[in-house]
């Protein structure tokens, strides 16, 4: 028996390649990028077997258009109430949830895509209201040398009967002090203690004299409103000559607050010009948020009741009047 050798040709070895990779990032956010994926060669071809395919591609992605418009996220629930009575308003907003890109569009914070007002609490004023709002509220007192001591010892009584007509309490009013000149000076933190508070008033408050810094007096006013509630209104105004020193700096400082929700109320004493920086600067719409009174301290003086009335029910919600309270218990 005899044997040979046979077939010595070695056999093919083909091409062997790896899973793929998963897709890489796309190379455009938009307007149509491409993105690409790789695989290995796990062992080469020999002696004639196949060949490898390609180790990559590419593939669309992203193809969408880059101009886009802007997305909005639902109605907000109904602000409070300007006014506790005599007729206000209240508003209602779409927030920006994803922003515009490219071309697209997004409507004005003012406009009537995303911002909607409707009249409230038409009836009458009580002769004797008294806030019962869930506020925090700061108290921005103007103590520059434009008033005089006497002008401010009016302002000074002004305040001390505003702060009477409100309820302090866990579930109704907070309350901080802040006043101002050419720097500003926390008077009283925010404090449920409405005794506490009037001492401030009497004792604390000073007649400083000087420029009308009223930017730092604003940026003071937010960082006692830090001490707030997260379910409470907050709110900031401002009693003031109208004259600020530094208008640039006080329209940021304006801006910031009421960007960041805050209700910025100003009651400008003057007795000469309008005050539109002041319209521009306070809460939308600027005419239910200033003030003036217009024949300045000699009108404050004469009508300090009538004024702090007017104040309280432009700027709370809620009221309650011990006169109507005694009537209804007579009856």
């Amino acid at each position: 028996q005899m044997v040979k050798k046979c077939n010595e040709i070695p056999c093919p070895v083909n091409c062997k390649m790896s899973e793929w990779s998963k897709w890489g990032r796309c190379s455009k956010e938009c307007g149509s990028g491409l993105q690409a994926r790789v695989r290995n060669i796990e062992t080469r071809p020999d002696f004639g077997g196949e060949a490898c395919p390609p180790q990559g591609e590419t593939q669309q992605c992203n193809v969408d258009s880059c101009d886009e418009d802007c997305k909005l996220s639902e109605w907000s629930p109904w602000k409070p109430c300007t006014k506790a009575c005599g007729g206000g308003s209240q508003r209602r907003v779409k927030h920006v949830e994803a922003p515009a890109r490219g071309a697209g569009r997004c409507a004005n914070h003012l406009n009537s895509a995303r911002y909607e007002r409707q009249a409230c609490n038409a009836g009458p004023c009580p002769p004797d209201p008294i806030c019962t709002a869930k506020l925090d509220i700061v108290l921005v007192v103007d103590s520059s040398g434009s008033w005089t001591q006497k002008g401010y010892d009016v302002v000074k009584t002004f305040v001390e009967g505003l702060v009477d007509r409100y309820d302090f309490g866990a579930h109704n009013v907070k309350m901080g002090l802040v006043e101002f000149s050419k720097d500003a000076h926390i008077i009283q933190g925010m404090t449920f203690d409405k005794a506490a508070f009037v001492k401030s008033v009497t004792e604390k408050l000073t007649f400083r004299k000087g420029l009308t810094d009223m930017a730092k007096g604003l940026l003071s006013a937010e960082k006692v409103l830090l001490e707030g509630r997260k379910d409470a209104q907050s709110q900031v105004i401002v009693i003031t000559d109208g004259k600020p020193s530094f208008k640039f700096a006080t329209h940021n400082a304006a801006k910031k607050l009421t960007h960041g929700g805050v209700r910025l109320v100003f009651m400008p004493v003057r007795t000469y010009g309008e005050s539109p920086f002041l319209l521009s600067w306070a809460s939308h719409p600027g005419a239910e948020n200033v003030f003036r009174v217009k024949k300045g301290l000699a009108e404050l003086e004469e009508k300090q009741v009538e004024w702090q009335k007017k104040l309280l029910v432009s700027t709370c919600a809620q009221i309650r009047s011990p006169l109507l309270e005694a009537r209804a218990a007579e009856q």
